[in-house]
């Protein structure tokens, strides 16, 4: 199945859906008049809770009993294993509960579980391949060099894809995914890492068993990152051969809950990948969401994050995560086949930092076939691709050097100037380049 160009504006009237475009943030308008805008939407009956250091567990279940709720997940990694999941007990007011638990002694934050949504020189023999101008010598220079990368690397570190789930049996793609020594759909944990039938990856939402995609977000952006490159089929990946972890925790419907993306994150942290690729978003600032981040910052992961489709400057009104400024985040906007900001993308000189083509972006989807799809969700991949190249190259690096790599050395583009930090699209070459430097 071939993609298909559409316009702007059918896009833009699709964004909420993953098959359509990349990355939804459901920030209000710049301009919005003074009237309080709507609050972000939350998944029913359900809040996170961060207790402050030296709360014990059983303090933790007696002020949640006294609040009129039950411990529905606990993340004992993120936050030291003060964050949990609860719902209501015997009928309470979710209200109500975090009403008493803001109030109470121990308790950083109650807050609700946000819904995220997904946003959408050698010469490889993938038939597609010459129609995939972010990589190819597109017009003027306007792809991210990768045949010049190329020329020095083609194989990857471990990228995990924080999303819809991976088509895991897709031509241009099974051999490319990372598979556990844990036995499918037995019911049992036979690899003892915890997680019970991780075989292609981890369904956060469902809590065990493998990240299959029903939607088809994660597979296109599986394919960015690392479709079999060089093997006379469909696309080319950025990188050319790499293991990907695919972690789903968004439905069928590309939304999915913090809750879920955090327990995502906690396990893509514990298999030890250092570079996840976020393709998703909202506008609801998340004190539990930001932890998890934090979580992974200390175990020196770099998270490549959509910037969002809004066409707005996120300085101004900040969409999540890619505002957060956790030193581990890699924030990316989408530029077009002319170097151009994409019409839909989301750009910020302070909170966004680089550029990569988003635009009209061909790539792997489900059943095995291929579509062109559109948003900041295709531009953030690319990115995520090179910092593998870079990780491989210099399996040392840390995510302040793929940052600085890869931020100091996108080649300048004057349409891009004051709209991202770096004011510069991604150069795969360049930022290969760069790196051995920086590590030693």
């Amino acid at each position: 199945m071939n993609g298909h160009r559409t316009s702007h504006r059918a896009r833009r009237r699709t964004l909420a859906l993953a098959a359509a475009t990349g990355l939804l943030s459901v920030a209000a308008p710049a301009a919005a008049p003074a009237t309080a805008a709507a609050a972000p939407p939350a998944v029913a009956g359900q809040l996170l809770v961060g207790f402050e250091r030296g709360v014990s567990k059983a303090r933790q279940t007696q002020l949640l009993d006294t609040a009129g709720a039950r411990i529905a997940r606990r993340y004992d990694a993120v936050r030291g294993g003060r964050l949990v999941l609860v719902r209501a007990r015997g009928g309470a007011a979710l209200s109500a509960i975090r009403s008493r638990l803001s109030r109470a002694g121990g308790v950083a934050y109650a807050e609700p579980d946000y819904v995220l949504a997904a946003t959408q020189t050698r010469t490889p023999d993938d038939p597609l391949y010459s129609r995939q101008y972010a990589l190819v010598d597109g017009p003027a220079g306007h792809d991210v060099d990768a045949p010049t990368a190329w020329a020095r690397r083609t194989s990857c570190a471990r990228v995990a894809i924080l999303d819809t789930g991976i088509d895991t049996d897709h031509p241009d793609l099974a051999a490319n995914v990372y598979k556990s020594a844990d036995k499918p759909n037995n019911g049992k944990d036979d690899d003892h890492n915890g997680y019970v039938d991780d075989t292609y990856g981890f369904d956060a939402a469902a809590g065990k068993g493998s990240g299959e995609d029903d939607d088809g977000h994660g597979t296109h952006v599986a394919g960015i990152v690392a479709a079999r490159t060089n093997d006379a089929l469909g696309v080319a990946g950025t990188c050319w051969s790499a293991k990907l972890l695919a972690v789903k925790f968004m439905n069928s419907r590309g939304k999915g809950s913090t809750s879920n993306a955090i327990a995502g994150i906690q396990y893509a942290v514990r298999q030890g990948v250092k570079i996840v690729n976020c393709s998703f978003g909202s506008s609801a600032n998340s004190s539990s969401l930001k932890d998890a981040i934090g979580y992974a910052q200390d175990h020196g992961v770099l998270l490549v994050v959509a910037a969002g489709n809004d066409s707005e400057n996120i300085d101004r009104q900040p969409s999540y995560p890619a505002s957060y400024a956790n030193s581990n985040i890699l924030t990316v906007a989408a530029s077009d086949d002319e170097d151009r900001l994409a019409s839909f993308s989301d750009y910020g000189a302070t909170a966004v930092d680089v550029a990569a083509p988003g635009d009209d972006i061909l790539s792997t989807y489900l059943g095995g076939g291929y579509k062109t799809l559109s948003g900041t969700s295709m531009a953030a991949p690319y990115v995520a691709g090179v910092a593998a190249l870079l990780r491989k190259q210099e399996p040392d690096a840390s995510y302040a050097d793929l940052r600085y790599a890869i931020r100091g050395h996108a080649d300048a583009v004057p349409a891009l100037s004051g709209k991202v930090a770096s004011g510069g699209r991604l150069n795969a070459a360049k930022a290969l380049a760069a790196i051995p430097a920086l590590v030693d």
